[in-house]
């Protein structure tokens, strides 16, 4: 269809009102409109004022997007044109559509960053008088967003760079003068909509500016930083302002306060006021006052100015963040502002109420106590002491995350409010570790002293959560300390008698987490803490199966002497019907079984064991006959031997007792998974003492491999391989079934199962390193393996074709003759993926498959060097961007090192750049910048 006016309005009508297959089709139709090179006549006929808004708005994005990604169709005598036509249309929709009017000064914005933002000044004059004052701000607030986003060339970007970090002092100077307004008198009413609607643009355009002339401040010389405190001070004046003149600041007010802070967090909280010390104090002062204001007035819970707030805190957290050295000296040394600070952010923290049920601003401050807490820790050295001021702060920062822990009572917390409630408390675990870092051991007895022992349960529960986010850092064995004594006697006593839910699960997760700590029990009492932490993690089962069986089986594995003198009541919670339906409680059972038995006396355990094992047949067998139902009983059986490795003789006592059981397995695609599991788990905790068993585990790995080759199996005849190819004479039988049934099924479609493949070929990867006379065994069926995974390298999959790399790689150093037939053809197909028929994350491996095969030894007038030489010397090959002279120079550094991978892969790495045509691109100037860093 031709792009004509009527058939572009046309399309763009169906597009907003057509069925969902006609939008699909207009879609696709316009945006193929929009790279034509009659676009750049079109979008000025749809234009015209009459037209109906989406037309309009159509064009103006089509106009930049031609101006984006197909500026090399514009002449440069006609550059001038271009941007005057621009201009006009931006005056003539002054009055809207909105959406309209801010395309078109987007793509002015384009336009002048293609010409290098050149007389910036000039440019723009004819938006300076007083009626075009939004369209003025407008533009000038999306030229550094436009910079920031727009793909352009080095020089090009440099250009703009150094453009507008000259033009950006005036800029700034410029929205401080149109901010003087905000120091008028308001006292006897508030300022007009239209000075609001003009602070706030003036805002938004100054936040634009200071976030690109801070984030590129290196750029300046140490005296030309400007120095951003007077605007800053304006910006903060206009939210003094507002807030004075309004109980509920909201609308547009409350839209110009949140730019105006977040022009001020772009300023004081960048680099370039931090190379003026004096102007990044003043910034600091000015938000304080603020602040403190704010906070004193509205820090309550339900606040009618929570956005507010929340753009306070922001703001007072991104500065003293990124003053945070400047902070700790303060704080150290008495300074008011600094200690003021802080107290407003412990404030903060503490908002009162329930998050997110009364607020939702406290999580604003998290990130800023892992900064000062590492700022502290940098400031001391092996002989000095922490400061008496950090003990305090930190102290009475971890009251206040125990406090806003509490799980509100009683209350219909919706689905999304969990959730946000459930990210919080993990932030609030977060931030008492780096309370850790400071207060260090005396962090127990502030939470000691914190637990109200007959107080409430909601109180109880976040000291025990604040307790369990301590213990997650500190799992080494270490004595445990009376105050650490004391939490888990708490701990026990809530998993006995707790009603509340919350209070009864963390205390479980306590017992649970703190097991390392009670197996290096030395004295009496500590034992007996240890001993009654199980029996209550037991009694649990009832009321918390899921939490209750995971502590129990942590504490069993850490204290599996006194869990063995416990092993029958363990063995017999297992076979509880209230807590045998669910499939995670009984693994965690059956391991929790498992530990105590093999630490019991073998008289005792061997029985014991007995009646577990005559339980799983039983759900074995029923597992088997149900299909792809119900397949815990193989899993608790996998676990069960896992928990076993201590104790070989248990273990493959308990394997042959399954063994007829998983026999029905093999036969079950649904199955295969669950039965290879427990092969796995088996030949991993027996090893060499699983070979009078072999027979029976091959049989069933080749005849699972019969029903449906998969990838666990393959790990199966990893373990068989690994512990009887040298000792089994039947070994090469089981090795040959199993991989010819796995090449044949990922031979049939190499992308329909990329596990499988690459498994495949990770397994075999194993065998050419550690168990290269294994090869024989498959001889026959290696030009066929080479074959599949030479296809498999050029597959979009990343893990199937690094796997197919892997292992070609090894036979490359292993067994070089296979390849031979194929290494011409691996080669142009390696060059080909790395010039773009595979994604830039695959470069690594190809390059180590090039330097594999540079190393491999393969006989007279083989080598890489004709074959480098006959795949890159077609025209066109692997792209048109890749000249001869880029081949040459890419043969050259492939060829000449042989050792170093780092090489051969900047080698790679810079020809794909030229194949895929970004060099001078932004993305290269990254990719060799952080391969410079990393070098």
């Amino acid at each position: 269809m031709e792009y004509t006016a009527q058939n572009l309005e046309y399309a763009v009508n169906v597009f907003y009102n057509g069925e969902q297959t006609e939008k699909t089709n207009a879609h696709t139709w316009l945006t193929t409109a929009q790279r034509a090179p009659e676009a750049w006549n079109f979008v000025w006929e749809l234009l015209q004022p009459h037209k109906g808004t989406e037309i309009q708005f159509y064009a103006a994005t089509t106009l930049h997007t031609k101006i984006l990604r197909c500026w090399n169709e514009v002449p440069p005598e006609s550059y001038e044109e271009l941007k005057e036509k621009i201009l006009q249309a931006v005056t003539s929709y002054s009055q809207g559509p909105k959406i309209v009017t801010n395309r078109l000064c987007i793509s002015l914005a384009a336009v002048i960053l293609q010409l290098g933002a050149t007389d910036l000044a000039s440019t723009l004059r004819p938006l300076s008088n007083v009626e075009n004052t939004s369209l003025l701000l407008e533009v000038l607030t999306v030229i550094p967003e436009e910079y920031n986003s727009m793909t352009m060339g080095t020089a090009l970007r440099t250009k703009n760079q150094n453009a507008l970090l000259h033009a950006c002092p005036a800029v700034l100077d410029d929205m401080l003068r149109y901010l003087q307004s905000a120091y008028n008198d308001y006292s006897k009413g508030p300022p007009c909509d239209e000075t609001v609607k003009t602070w706030l643009n003036v805002a938004a355009c100054a936040g634009s500016w200071l976030t690109m002339a801070c984030g590129d401040c290196m750029a300046y010389t140490t005296t030309s930083v400007p120095d951003f405190a007077p605007l800053c001070r304006a910006l903060l004046t206009v939210v003094h302002v507002l807030y004075s003149c309004y109980e509920a600041v909201s609308d547009i007010a409350l839209e110009a306060c949140e730019s105006a802070l977040s022009a001020v967090r772009a300023a004081g909280g960048g680099a370039g006021s931090l190379r003026r010390p004096v102007a990044a104090e003043q910034v600091l002062a000015d938000l304080l006052q603020l602040a403190e204001r704010v906070l004193a007035r509205d820090n309550v819970p339900n606040s009618i100015n929570e956005e507010l707030l929340s753009a306070v805190i922001t703001c007072l957290v991104s500065v003293a963040d990124c003053h945070s050295r400047q902070v700790v000296r303060g704080v150290v040394a008495e300074e008011r502002a600094p200690r003021q600070a802080l107290e407003l952010l412990l404030a903060a923290q503490s908002a009162p109420g329930h998050y997110p049920l009364h607020e939702t601003r406290s999580h604003f401050v998290f990130s800023f106590w892992y900064t000062l807490q590492d700022e502290i820790s940098n400031t001391l050295d092996s002989k000095r002491k922490m400061h008496p001021v950090w003990l305090d702060v930190f102290s009475r920062l971890l009251l206040s995350l125990v406090a806003k822990a509490e799980v509100p009572a009683d209350s219909a917390l919706s689905q999304d409010d969990r959730e946000l409630l459930r990210c919080y408390r993990q932030d609030i675990s977060d931030t008492i570790t780096y309370c850790f870092c400071v207060l260090d051991d005396s962090i127990w007895k502030v939470l000691e002293e914190a637990y109200p022992v007959g107080g409430s349960e909601e109180r109880q529960e976040a000291v025990l959560f604040a307790f369990l986010a301590v213990g997650e850092i500190r799992l080494t064995k270490q004595a445990v300390t009376p105050p650490i004594g004391t939490l888990l006697r708490h701990a026990v006593r809530a998993a006995n008698t707790a009603n509340n839910k919350n209070l009864l699960e963390t205390a479980l997760d306590c017992l649970g987490g703190y097991s390392t700590w009670m197996s290096n029990s030395s004295s009496a009492e500590e034992v007996e803490l240890a001993r009654q932490s199980i029996l209550a993690a037991g009694a649990a089962l009832q009321r918390s199966p899921a939490r209750a069986a995971h502590a129990l089986r942590k504490l069993c594995t850490e204290c599996d002497a006194l869990a063995a003198s416990m092993a029958e009541d363990i063995v017999n919670a297992t076979q509880n019907g209230m807590v045998r339906c669910d499939s995670f409680v009984r693994r965690q059972l059956a391991g929790a079984a498992g530990a105590a038995l093999a630490a019991a006396p073998l008289d005792v355990a061997a029985p014991l064991l007995q009646k577990l094992a005559q339980s799983l047949l039983v759900d074995l067998r029923a597992q088997a006959a149900e299909g792809v139902r119900a397949r815990t009983a193989a899993e608790c059986g996998a676990a069960l031997l896992t928990a076993l490795v201590a104790a070989p003789a248990l273990a493959g006592e308990l394997f042959q007792a399954l063994l007829p059981a998983l026999a029905h397995f093999a036969h079950h695609a649904d199955l295969l998974e669950a039965m290879y599991k427990v092969l796995d788990q088996a030949l991993s905790s027996l090893l060499d003492a699983s070979l009078p068993h072999m027979p029976q585990v091959a049989e069933l790995a080749v005849a699972g491999f019969h029903t449906q080759p998969c990838a666990p199996g393959l790990v199966v005849l990893n373990l068989i391989m690994l512990i009887s190819y040298d000792t089994w004479s039947e070994a090469g039988r089981v090795l040959r079934a199993c991989v010819s049934a796995s090449a044949a099924r990922a031979a049939a479609d190499v992308r329909a199962d990329p596990e499988l493949t690459s498994q495949l070929f990770l397994t075999l990867a194993t065998l050419t390193k550690k168990m290269p006379d294994c090869l024989h065994w498959i001889e026959d069926l290696l030009s066929q393996l080479v074959e599949l995974a030479c296809r498999c390298v050029t597959v979009w999959d990343a893990a199937t074709a690094r796997g197919a790399c892997t292992w070609l790689i090894a036979l490359a150093a292993r067994q070089p003759a296979p390849l031979l037939p194929h290494a011409p053809a691996l080669t142009a197909a390696a060059i080909c993926c790395i010039g773009g028929a595979s994604p830039r994350a695959q470069v690594s491996a190809l390059s180590e498959l090039l330097l594999a095969l540079n190393r491999a030894e393969l006989g007279a007038g083989a080598g890489l060097r004709a074959w480098l030489h006959a795949a890159l010397d077609v025209d066109g090959f692997p792209t048109h961007h890749a000249t001869r002279s880029h081949k040459q120079k890419f043969i050259t550094a492939v060829l000449k090192e042989r050792n170093n991978r780092r090489i051969v892969f900047e080698a790679a790495q810079e020809f794909s750049l030229v194949c895929r045509g970004l060099v001078g691109t932004e993305y290269a100037r990254q990719t060799i910048a952080s391969k410079q860093l990393v070098a």
